[in-house]
């Protein structure tokens, strides 16, 4: 009995050993890449959507747009418009574009708690990039998690907390066009408390006539463990902008012979903006040990109070803005089986004063904050109180069907409330998601996607009336998409390299599309719905480290986005733009970056970017009518090359940079459909920065 139990464990070890031989466990281990912005963590690499996730944002850069750290991510299209009165204008696969300020179509997120306002306005004001560790974006429709997200999601992380009892971090950088930023940062940790703060003031006189500014910010993040499985985090961010001018755009022969300049009408409005916003959260997390079934729960809370002041031409702009929300988030897991659900309540209510602006006292020229007591204020045009509600529970299965197929399924119905004195306007919409990973081998993904997205209008956007009335747009209503994708990634253990390819499509409705009237003493942009756009892509991203601190990036981006059914009256007409394509985003654009970290602390990194040409208006051209050359209406292609150089010596980090090295003119941004042709941002030529960093600590 004995020996026929012994020859049954000798035959099950064998049998074993037998199964282990032949589906060996690999002995090279990827890194992990977690991503956050999905609800709950999940590994980037067995995801069905396209991710990208950027660990390193600051090092030898200034921190004023997020150009200078996102360009490696394909699909991802960032106007640098120059300005920071405006701010970058992003576009995921061609949508967002559309934004006259701030971003629209892009669920931006800071440690957790939204930056975008529950409209879908984004202010990026808050976001320091000198403090920001890593950046996390999804790319297509998101709105199954998040409301407002239909061409995705960017979700920044604040520096990681020091490892040690405290660390102290100055930075200074100083460059061309007047630029200095002082940075101080603080962080510690004690016990089961973690802190990080930072301190900064920028001021900048702008490569353009009449881009003066200032800017100072504070953020904070307060870390306590309750209990091992229970942490609460307080986090406070805060930003203000004495004044931030507004040079504006620039027709086709302003922009090429004089790029420096800024129309005598803009500086005599005074056109510039003075922002004061602050933004606090408590977010509570209960991570429990492992039971028969994994569970976690996390809460947030947040608030934003905002005050602007804003002289554009035309008129006079007062906006006091009060917004908050709780979002929870629930994870379970069991049995090859993966559940999150969780609701989001948020509101918004915006005091809106408009006034006719003046103009500056004659002869009058400042570029400083005196300019809101200079401009004078002319007849009241708007004083109304706008409200914003919103509501959204959502819920996402993913299960493993086997040992190489995982299925996601998941949905989030959202419901909006606008509401402007009597007049109310509601929009809703359930947004499904559907989605499957198949493992080849465990360094190669094959995935597929299809999901909706529904954006509303902001409420700027909604009040924004051509005939001058108050209230909201009755005409204007939400746009819809409906996205495709697939994709494949594949990790190659001998080269260590990275690969990644995504084809997409998106099926877009009404969708929302910015145009001004004619008019030469105003710039006041005004939104419609189109019938139909179709945009399909391919996007490509290569990394790899060839050699121990060598590291190679590339990213295609190709986008085909077109207009399928649009008329637009012009002439008293009515103009079909079929086929036309979608203005404000190239059909292409590449991305090389190499980069080199020597053992002795010597870093240099060289970066190229091609973006080619695309259209600035939806008529590809000169409107019906007209006898301009179509040379005045799109963005010419152009290249440009970086260059960063520095060492990590003890505790001093000195760097030197150089952006746009070969000098090229260029535009950096467009004004889609602006009036008399005014369409082009021009961008710097050759700019130097110079900077120097430390870290001490204990």
């Amino acid at each position: 009995m004995k020996k026929h139990k012994l020859i049954q464990c000798l035959t099950l070890l064998l049998s074993a050993a037998a199964v282990r031989a032949a589906d060996p466990e690999p002995r090279y281990q990827m890194p992990p890449i977690e991503i956050t912005a999905t609800r709950a963590p999940r590994e980037g690499f067995d995801l069905p959507l396209a991710t990208t996730v950027i660990a390193e944002v600051g090092r030898a850069r200034p921190g004023l747009s997020l150009a200078e750290s996102l360009r490696p991510v394909p699909g991802l299209f960032i106007a640098n418009r120059h300005n920071l009165s405006q701010g970058d204008r992003l576009s995921v696969r061609g949508l967002g574009a559309r934004a006259a300020f701030g971003v629209r179509g892009i669920k931006v997120l800071l440690d957790g708690i939204p930056l975008t306002m529950p409209d879908g306005q984004s202010q990026l004001n808050n976001l320091d990039l000198g403090s920001t560790g890593r950046i996390e974006i999804l790319r297509g429709p998101s709105s199954s998690l998040y409301g407002n997200a239909g061409g995705g999601v960017l979700a920044a992380h604040t520096q990681a907390p020091a490892e040690v009892a405290w660390r102290v971090g100055p930075r200074l950088i100083a460059g061309s066009n007047g630029l200095f930023r002082a940075q101080m940062s603080l962080a510690g940790r004690a016990a089961n408390t973690h802190a990080f703060a930072s301190l900064y003031d920028l001021r900048s006189e702008g490569y353009r006539d009449h881009a003066d500014a200032r800017a100072r910010g504070l953020n904070a993040l307060v870390g306590h463990a309750l209990t091992p499985n229970t942490e609460l985090t307080l986090l406070l961010h805060l930003y203000d902008a004495p004044y931030l001018f507004n040079p504006s755009s620039l027709d086709a022969d302003a922009a090429r012979d004089a790029p420096r300049s800024a129309r005598g009408f803009v500086v005599g409005q005074g056109a510039s903006k003075q922002v004061r916003q602050g933004q606090g959260g408590i977010r509570l997390e209960y991570r429990p040990p492992h039971a028969p079934y994994h569970r976690a729960s996390s809460l947030v809370l947040y608030g934003v109070g905002r005050t602007l002041k804003n002289p554009i031409p035309g008129r006079i702009i007062e906006l006091d803005r009060r917004a908050g929300g709780l979002r929870t988030e629930h994870q379970f897991a069991w049995a090859g089986t993966r559940l999150v659900t969780g609701l989001d309540l948020d509101f918004q209510r915006d005091d809106r004063r408009e006034f006719a602006n003046e103009g500056l006292p004659e002869g009058e020229r400042v570029d400083d904050d005196r300019v809101f007591e200079l401009v004078q204020y002319g007849a009241s045009q708007v004083d109304q109180e706008e409200q914003v509600q919103s509501f959204g529970p959502f819920v996402s299965v993913e299960q493993d069907l086997g040992a190489a197929l995982t299925a996601t399924v998941g949905g989030r119905y959202d419901r909006y409330r606008f509401a402007v004195d009597d007049h109310l306007r509601d929009m809703g919409q359930f947004s499904p998601m559907a989605g499957v990973v198949y493992r080849f081998d465990p360094f190669s993904r094959w995935y597929a996607h299809v999901a909706t997205a529904f954006q509303t209008p902001t409420t700027s956007e909604l009040g924004n009336r051509p005939s001058g009335e108050g209230g909201f747009n009755p005409d204007l209503g939400p746009e819809r998409v409906l996205g495709l994708e697939t994709g494949l990634r594949r990790h190659v253990r001998r080269a260590r390299m990275d690969l990644e390819v995504a084809l997409y499509q998106l099926q877009i409705a009404d969708a929302l599309i910015p145009f001004q009237v004619e008019s030469e003493d105003s710039e006041e942009i005004y939104f419609r719905n189109a019938g139909q756009a179709r945009n399909r892509g391919l996007e490509l991203s290569l990394s790899a480290v060839p050699h121990p601190g060598l590291r190679a990036t590339l990213a295609y981006t190709f986008g085909d986005y077109v207009f399928e059914d649009y008329e637009v009256e012009t002439a008293g007409e009515l103009v079909q733009l079929a086929d036309k394509e979608v203005p404000g985003v190239p059909r292409h654009r590449f991305f090389a970056a190499l980069s080199y970290d020597s053992p002795q602390g010597l870093f240099a990194e060289v970066e190229l970017e091609r973006v080619g040409r695309y259209w600035a208006n939806d008529f590809n051209g000169p409107p019906p009518g007209s006898d301009a050359s179509s040379d005045e209406f799109f963005n010419r292609a152009y290249l440009r090359v970086d260059l960063r150089l520095g060492i990590d010596y003890r505790a001093a980090r000195p760097f030197v940079a150089v952006d746009n090295l070969f000098d090229v003119q260029y535009n950096g941004s467009v004004v889609p459909n602006a009036f008399g042709g005014r369409f082009f941002e021009p961008a710097p030529g050759r700019i130097w920065r110079l900077g120097l960093s430390a870290a001490v600590g204990r």
